[in-house]
């Protein structure tokens, strides 16, 4: 298996992603398939991911064609989906459309497999990929201050509780409680809404 990722490119814009969840770094074809690992990486659905990993032949028009898809996503029976990322722009052309059928149709029928479609509008929708960043930036940290563990204590005790108020409790500023908070997030520790508010 070639996997194209591993040269450079005057064609693609290859991008490395560090993953915890994989705990390798994970290469993509595009800036926005590298955008796409931040929701796999925080989806606790996601037991671990793979970039271009995962092989397969169709035929199209009459000619044998060979196909990789973007990504391959496994939960946790570690059944596994295959994943193609492309620009909306791109989904409507009947060519792409008729060809991609074939795809999903192949990877069910002969590899028991889902192929799905995700998008820019997808991947880039509202605040979440920019929280997601957020907390990916904060994720490596493994030193926990004092004041880390005091602000995960409140907020187990309480359960449920705005960040204002558990800045309030601790006698910090609210910037203080989100730097505080991020590394619980990033670790999953404490959940939060990422898809309706920046983060920051």
């Amino acid at each position: 298996m070639y996997d194209q990722t591993k040269k450079s490119s005057a064609v693609h814009n290859i991008c490395k992603f560090m993953s915890l969840k994989n705990d390798a770094v994970i290469r993509t074809m595009s800036i926005l398939e590298y955008d796409f690992c931040f929701h796999a990486e925080y989806n606790p659905k996601v037991t671990r991911f793979e970039s271009q990993s995962f092989v397969f032949k169709y035929r199209f028009n009459g000619r044998l064609c060979r196909y990789t898809p973007d990504f391959q996503i496994f939960n946790d029976g570690d059944c596994s989906t295959l994943v193609e990322v492309k620009h909306s722009s791109q989904i409507n052309k009947a060519n792409f459309r008729a060809r991609f059928a074939e795809k999903q149709r192949v990877a069910k029928q002969v590899y028991q497999k889902n192929l799905i479609l995700v998008t820019e509008k997808q991947i880039r929708k509202g605040f979440l990929l920019a929280n997601l960043k957020l907390l990916h930036s904060y994720s490596g940290l493994r030193t926990i201050t004092s004041l880390q563990k005091r602000l995960l204590q409140v907020i187990k005790n309480k359960r449920s509780v705005l960040l204002s108020d558990v800045a309030n409790e601790l006698c910090i500023s609210e910037d203080q409680a989100v730097t505080s908070a991020l590394c619980w997030l990033a670790s999953g520790d404490i959940k939060t809404n990422l898809k309706t508010d920046s983060f920051g």
